[in-house]
């Protein structure tokens, strides 16, 4: 009796030993943080557990070696190096993944499917807000443009006008002995094209 409770104490601890605390571990984890869309992918390959941190970001296909970086096995946990300190990634339950400060949930690859859509569609909206900003920056520099090009065509317009008048102001100074004639030529003129000039913005002749 006392043998059997031994052998069946020994395949319990051979069972409990033969356990792999590392298979819970391969899968997608996402993120639990509003302000930030991540997931992360753990694999197993050739006894060698990988880690990808791109799987939202990275344009190929995310089975492609140079997105995994290996995870090291210190006591039934992995972990990576970032640099400065060994970073653990624990597993509080079987569907929860802690690493550092941020907190993990297992995904499956439907859930995966509908944060890239979810992305996607976020992408494409901005890419459309951008769009419609170029747009309206172009339509306020054509106005911009034309603006000033009637501004200029106005002061042509202006200029012209008044080389017209002054040679018709210097046609008269054969009058200059006779004021009364001069004046009466001179009202003429301002008479003729004060109309003419208002027509025009900011152009006023001397007589104005």
């Amino acid at each position: 009796m006392i043998k059997f409770k031994l052998f069946g104490l020994v395949i319990l601890f051979l069972a409990a030993c033969s356990k792999n605390p590392y298979e819970a571990y391969p899968g997608f984890w996402e993120r639990q943080d509003e302000n930030r869309k991540e997931v992360i992918e753990i694999k197993q390959a050739d006894g060698i557990f990988l880690l990808n941190t791109t799987v939202l970001k990275d344009k190929h296909d995310n089975s492609n070696s140079h997105n995994f970086s290996a995870l090291a096995k210190v006591d039934g946990q992995l972990s990576f190096n970032n640099g400065l300190s060994n970073i653990f990634l624990v597993l509080s339950e079987s569907d929860t993944l802690i690493v550092g400060k941020d907190k993990y949930k297992r995904i499956s690859s439907n859930r995966l499917d509908e944060i890239k859509a979810e992305l996607a569609k976020l992408e494409q909206e901005r890419i459309a807000t951008q769009q419609r900003a170029i747009e309206v920056r172009e339509q306020e520099r054509l106005a911009q443009q034309e603006s000033m090009r009637q501004r200029n065509l106005e002061r042509e317009k202006c200029q012209a006008l008044l080389d017209k008048i002054n040679i018709e102001i210097a046609g008269i100074k054969q009058f200059s002995a006779n004021n009364a004639k001069w004046t009466a030529e001179y009202e003429k003129i301002k008479q003729k094209y004060t109309e003419i000039a208002k027509q025009y913005v900011n152009c006023k002749p001397d007589f104005f």
